[in-house]
Formats: C-alpha cells, sequence, structure tokens
C-alpha cells in the first residue's frame, strides 16, 4: 500500500489505457499513460498506487472496455494473493528461494509464514520499469533463474539495474553455474566491481570456513564457486581453496546506492542443497532483511498516533502559519460559554426584568448567530507576510488595487517542504525525493507538478524520470484510521504520464481540495549525475580516518555541510563554495557521528544522550537528519519509532569502507511545486529544507 504497483492484463500485449482506484484520502484517481508512448516502447504495464487496502481497480482497455475488481487485501502471501503487510520482508526470487518462503511458518500452530517471496516463471511476469520494484526488499539471483535472465527485455534489465542503483539489495549465488549466469546476465555482473583486465573464473573451496561461520556440527564436501575479486569489499566470510589459497567466499559489494551479496556457491545443488543449516547461512548473509517486524502497534509507541518516521514527518509538515487552530479545550469553554450567557440572559433579562417570556425565541437565535459570525471570523486564514508586504508602498494613490492585494493575501496556496538530492559519483546515478504537504483554506482543484529549478542546472546531464504522485495512505504508519467512503464527496482527479524531453514525467490534473484541508504530494527524480568520474577521497593508512583535499563539485554553494566516513565526522565551514577546495580535511574539526546523531555529550564521568521525542513537530532539520541516518544511531531503539515507509532515504548501509558521503544544505530548492492552472492560485512555500547529499569511493594509501 502506497507503493507503485505493476498492472498488466494476463494474455494481452497492449497496457490498460487507464487505472482508476482511490489515493490515501479516499478520492477517486485515475493514472492515464499516453497511448503514443505505451506503443512505441511496446509496454504491456502499467502503474498505479494503492491508497488503502483493498482499494477499488478499475481497468480500461484500449477499446474503452472495463475491468472493475479490488486490489487485494492484507493476508497470508504464501497462501494467497494478498497484499504484502508494509512489515513483511517481500523477495523476488530468480530461481530456488532456499527456504525463505518457509521462514516463520508453523503447521501445527497454523501459523503463516512471515515473509512473501515472489518466484516469477515466465519473463513476461516481471515489470518493465523500476516503478514495478518499489515495495521489494530483496532479489535473490541463483542458477535456477538463469534461463529467466536470460529472457528479459532490455527494459526489464535496465529496471533492475535501476533498483539496485537506487538502493536495493541483492543476493547473488556464483556457484560452479557461474559461466551460466555470466552468459544469461552479464549485465547483472557488472554491477560488480571486477578489476579492470580480469575475468571471472571458478576454483575448487574448502568448506571449512562455511562450517566454522555457521557454527554447524554436519560437515560440507568440498564445493565450486567463483573466484571472487580481493581487495574490494567487505569481507563477510574468508575461506580457502583446497590448494590452501586464501580467497573470499561471500563478500558485500556496493552498486550505486545499493549492496550486492555474493556467495560463491550454489546454494540450490550438492552439497548444499540438503544440509540442515542452508536457511541459517542465508539469514546470516543478509542481515536482518529477512526479519519481519509486525508488531503489536502498542508495544512499538504508546504516546503518538503513528510508529513509523514517516508520521512524525507528515505532523511536521502539516503546521502552517496562515491555519489558525483551536485546541479542543477553547472549543469546550465556548460551548460553556455560549450556555451560561443563554441561560442568565433568557431568565433574568427576558423573563424577570422584561416579562416577556415569548422575546426569547428572537434573543436565543440572534446569540447563537452572533457566536457563530465571531467564530467564523476568527477561523480565517491568517494574512500571508510575504504576499502583504509585496504590496507596492511608492504608490498609495490607488487604495482599491491596494485592498485587493490584501484581500487575495488570504486565499494563497501555502506549502511546506524537503528535499533529498542523492548522487553516487562512481556509477553517476542520481536520484531525488520530494515532499510537499499543500494546505488550501478554500475549496479548489489544481493541477500540479514538481519541475527542476534554475538551482537544478549543473547538477544533471539528462533526467531519466520526474514523476509526481499522491502520497500517504490510512494505518497507523501515518497515524490515521481508514473510513470507507469519507471523501466519496470529493471529485475524481487525474495523474498524466506525459513524456518530456525523452524523459517520462507526471503531473497531477484537477486534484480537489477541501476546505481548510492539506494534502500531501511526493516526486522521485532519476537522473544521470554531472560529476567528475575520478572524484574519490583518499584513507590513511592503518587508520579510520581520511587524508587529502576536498573539493565542492557542484555549482552551488553548501552550507553546514558535513563528510562522514564510517563513524567518523568531519565538520565542513558554515559556507563550502561552489568549486572551492579544501586542501586538507586534517584541519577539519572532527566528531563521532552516532554521537553527533544522538546529540551525546562527554561529561567528566558519564556521558548525556539527547532523547528523542516522537511526538514533536519543531525541528524539520533535525527529523530529517534522523530518516537519513536511522540505523546508524540506533533505530527504533533510539527513536521508537519504525522506518519503514521511507526507508529509502537512510543511506546507514553506504556508510562502510569504501564510501564515504559528503552532505550539505542548499541555499535555494532545486525542485519547485508549481500550480498549472490560475495564476492568481500561487503557492508560498511557508517552510523548505533542501539537502543534497554526494558518495564517493575510498582509495587507500598505498605504501
Amino acid at each position: 500500500m502506497g507503493c507503485w504497483t505493476g498492472i498488466r492484463l494476463d494474455g494481452e500485449q497492449t497496457a490498460p489505457a487507464r487505472v482508476e482506484t482511490e489515493d490515501g484520502d479516499g478520492v477517486s484517481v485515475s493514472y492515464v499513460h499516453d497511448p503514443a508512448v505505451q506503443d512505441k516502447n511496446g509496454s504491456a504495464w502499467t502503474y498505479a498506487i494503492p491508497g488503502s487496502e483493498a482499494a477499488p481497480l478499475i481497468v480500461q482497455r484500449t477499446d474503452g472496455t472495463k475491468i472493475v475488481t479490488r486490489f487485494p487485501p492484507i493476508g497470508a502471501p504464501s497462501r494467497e494473493s494478498s497484499q504484502v503487510p508494509l512489515g513483511m520482508p517481500w523477495i523476488v526470487s530468480f530461481g530456488d528461494p532456499l527456504g525463505v518462503h518457509q521462514i516463520g511458518e508453523n503447521q501445527i500452530l497454523k501459523r503463516d509464514a512471515s515473509v512473501a517471496v515472489s518466484q516469477p516463471t515466465a519473463a513476461d511476469q516481471l515489470p518493465d520499469s523500476v516503478m514495478g520494484y518499489d515495495g521489494v526488499d530483496l532479489i535473490m539471483v541463483g542458477a535456477g533463474g538463469a534461463e529467466l535472465l536470460a529472457a528479459l527485455s532490455s527494459a526489464q534489465q535496465q529496471a533492475v539495474v535501476d533498483w539496485v542503483q537506487s538502493g536495493g539489495r541483492v543476493v547473488l549465488m556464483l556457484g560452479g553455474s557461474l559461466p551460466e549466469l555470466e552468459s544469461a546476465a552479464p549485465w547483472l555482473l557488472d554491477l560488480l566491481p571486477l578489476p579492470s583486465g580480469a575475468q571471472w573464473s571458478v576454483v575448487e573451496l574448502d568448506p571449512s570456513a562455511i562450517e566454522t561461520f555457521t557454527s554447524t556440527q554436519n560437515p560440507l564436501t568440498p564445493f565450486v564457486g567463483a573466484k571472487l575479486p580481493k581487495g574490494v569489499g567487505e569481507v563477510i566470510i574468508t575461506g580457502r581453496t583446497t590448494r590452501r589459497v586464501s580467497t573470499p567466499i561471500a563478500a558485500e559489494y556496493i552498486a550505486g546506492l545499493g549492496k550486492m551479496t555474493v556467495i560463491a556457491a550454489d546454494l540450490h545443488a550438492e552439497p548444499f542443497v540438503d544440509w540442515p543449516q542452508r536457511l541459517d547461512l542465508v539469514l546470516s548473509l543478509t542481515g536482518s532483511v529477512l526479519q519481519s517486524d509486525d508488531t503489536p502497534f502498542t508495544n512499538t509507541n504508546r504516546s503518538t498516533a503513528y510508529d513509523d518516521l514517516a508520521g512524525q514527518m507528515r505532523s511536521t509538515l502539516d503546521q502552517f502559519d496562515s491555519q489558525r487552530r483551536f485546541g479542543f479545550s477553547l472549543v469546550s469553554l465556548i460551548l460553556l460559554g455560549l450556555i451560561a450567557l443563554i441561560g442568565p440572559l433568557d431568565y433574568f433579562l427576558v423573563n424577570r426584568l422584561l416579562g416577556k417570556p415569548l422575546l426569547g425565541w428572537l434573543t436565543f437565535p440572534l446569540m447563537v448567530i452572533a457566536i457563530s459570525v465571531l467564530l467564523v471570523l476568527q477561523a480565517r486564514s491568517v494574512p500571508d507576510a510575504a504576499t502583504t508586504g509585496s504590496l507596492n508602498p511608492t504608490n498609495p494613490t490607488n487604495p482599491t488595487k491596494q485592498a485587493k492585494l490584501a484581500g487575495s493575501s488570504t486565499s494563497t496556496l501555502h506549502s511546506n517542504r524537503f528535499e533529498i538530492v542523492d548522487i553516487d559519483s562512481a556509477s553517476g546515478r542520481g536520484k531525488m525525493f520530494t515532499w510537499n504537504t499543500i494546505y488550501s483554506h478554500d475549496a479548489r482543484q489544481l493541477d500540479l507538478a514538481v519541475t527542476a529549478s534554475p538551482a537544478f542546472e549543473g547538477m544533471s546531464k539528462s533526467i531519466d524520470s520526474n514523476l509526481t504522485f499522491p502520497f500517504g495512505f490510512p494505518g497507523r504508519s501515518f497515524g490515521a484510521i481508514q473510513v470507507s467512503g469519507e471523501s466519496a464527496r470529493l471529485p475524481g482527479y487525474e495523474v498524466l504520464f506525459r513524456p518530456q524531453a525523452n524523459a517520462l514525467t507526471s503531473q497531477l490534473d484537477a486534484v480537489p481540495f477541501a476546505p481548510r484541508s492539506s494534502k500531501s504530494i511526493a516526486s522521485q527524480m532519476r537522473f544521470v549525475a554531472n560529476v567528475d568520474e575520478d572524484l574519490s577521497m583518499r584513507r590513511r593508512s592503518g587508520s579510520e580516518l581520511l587524508e587529502g583535499s576536498l573539493r565542492n563539485p557542484f555549482s552551488v554553494d553548501v552550507l553546514n555541510g558535513m563528510l562522514i566516513y564510517r563513524n567518523w565526522l568531519y565538520l565542513l565551514p558554515t559556507r563550502f563554495p561552489a568549486g572551492t577546495e579544501i586542501e586538507s580535511v586534517d584541519s577539519l574539526r572532527q566528531k563521532n557521528f552516532r554521537w553527533q546523531l544522538s546529540r551525546q555529550k562527554a561529561l567528566e564521568s558519564s556521558t548525556e544522550t539527547e532523547s528523542w521525542d516522537p511526538s514533536s513537530t519543531a525541528n524539520l532539520e533535525r527529523l530529517t537528519e534522523m530518516m537519513m541516518f536511522h540505523d546508524v544511531v540506533g533505530a527504533e531503539r533510539y527513536t521508537g519509532l519504525r522506518h519503514e515507509v521511507l526507508s529509502f532515504l537512510d543511506l546507514s548501509d553506504v556508510l562502510t569502507s569504501e564510501r564515504c558521503i559528503l552532505i550539505g544544505k542548499l541555499a535555494r530548492p532545486v525542485t519547485q511545486i508549481r500550480n498549472q492552472g490560475e495564476q492568481d492560485d500561487s503557492i508560498h512555500v511557508d517552510e523548505t529544507l533542501s539537502l543534497i547529499r554526494l558518495v564517493m569511493p575510498i582509495n587507500a594509501k598505498r605504501r
């Protein structure tokens, strides 16, 4: 729910012309693709976002016929077609799933599996866009999937590559079947950092290292595996060949912003096929990816209605200065005052003093109407200071025009937003996520689109896609409950997909806003970054510190920047101008990165840590910082909140010995949300936060 979902018509080669469902607010939304683009690409897929559980689904063919159905409800993916719960890992397996689909299953206790596994059998079952892998947590690739990988089209191959480089995770098994996978999916092996001029080969490996790693009492026989490259990646298991030559048996490699875990063995074949510890080995290699986090809400957090950082972010972005808020206590006092005012007025003035009880039929409605008018006047939006300040003080001779402008300031749309730009210098790829919350005091319909601003110029060579879509859904992640038909009176709107300069873009057409309401709009952009290919840092020999110079490769200044390497933090100057260079990072102040995130301070004989308040909505920058490195600070153990909805923003896994991150704020936002309709309905940004992260490789200094 809330993720892009691929939709196709079984047995048909053309994509649906229109898909209608509901967004997270219960409003009808249609996803309309340009038929000319779909015919040109020959795609049979279309993509939509289900905004609620069992949301209605109306699929319209190109000939006008419709199929009326629903998205599946939440259930047991191991037994039936169901929606994958948010806390359940979703695995796509090319080949044997190695028993992962049975994790948590207990037939005696009638307990279903805690992991959802999709095992495609034909190429047409796989999406041809990275959007189709939006909710996937892990892809497993084995020798059994070589035939399927070879049958993928170029668009389907690029979808997997884009997903990995954007933060996805892959488990790849390279055993004796290495030649088959090398022939079927060379594009997948190209993501691994094989040294220049080297070629893949297989060797016979001693199983003792795997036996020690799993602490097993069941011995293995020697097996054939790939010869993994040395000196790169994070080695998980170091073993040796049967000729006693040291070699990595399992290692993790960074691919863009994602990670690939490679084991030099075919776990579906001998001697692992009947080995009791095979599943334990897979769980050890994947870490926490295959662990379900579907715990009861009361055990997770009791101080707020939401249990995810996305819910806290939504509450933070939904605070507008132009919106007057009245607490429940104030409303209660107004009602008590109304009752107290009507009682004495009717008794002492009308009955006792005037002696005309029938006059109460007039004084009672007059008093109610007067108080209602007072409350309506107090509920008006606060005039926008930026708009009222823009009135021309040098031309006071036209008071009519001045009054018209001042009156229009109360109807200005307001928006709070944050955006994060991620660039990987090794692959040259970049992505950007933007979250806008728009508040409207009056009822209206808007045509919205998120486009690149002038500040984005110079950061990219080309844009692959720029998708604008509604964001948020009912559930405990955002602290909302689902009420059927709650927004049935609002008119529907459309998400229009259109090509623009060889890039797939989307915009929202006729989005309805109820009076005094807000709506969340998100945008995802993928682009080819304009950075130097040789951009890197150097690690000091025998240390976890960096050395050498640091240059700002962007065309914009970086404010309050930081250079992060593993658990070390280098504080950059307040303003790091574009193109300038710091001669030596040794001159920068160093801090513990984990202490910086938790605001931990060292006292004389102890340390003091600032606790996290899940109900706080005052510091947007602090909350965004936590979303970007949630696992570094201790994840749920520190914040008391999950991080599942926007987990792709967390780059904690990238902080390895081979990568460092340059992060900082931007003075001007790199995107802008525009109303494509009437120009009078301009969107005024109340609060905005723009951050940029640059991932750079580390070159170890050699003697």
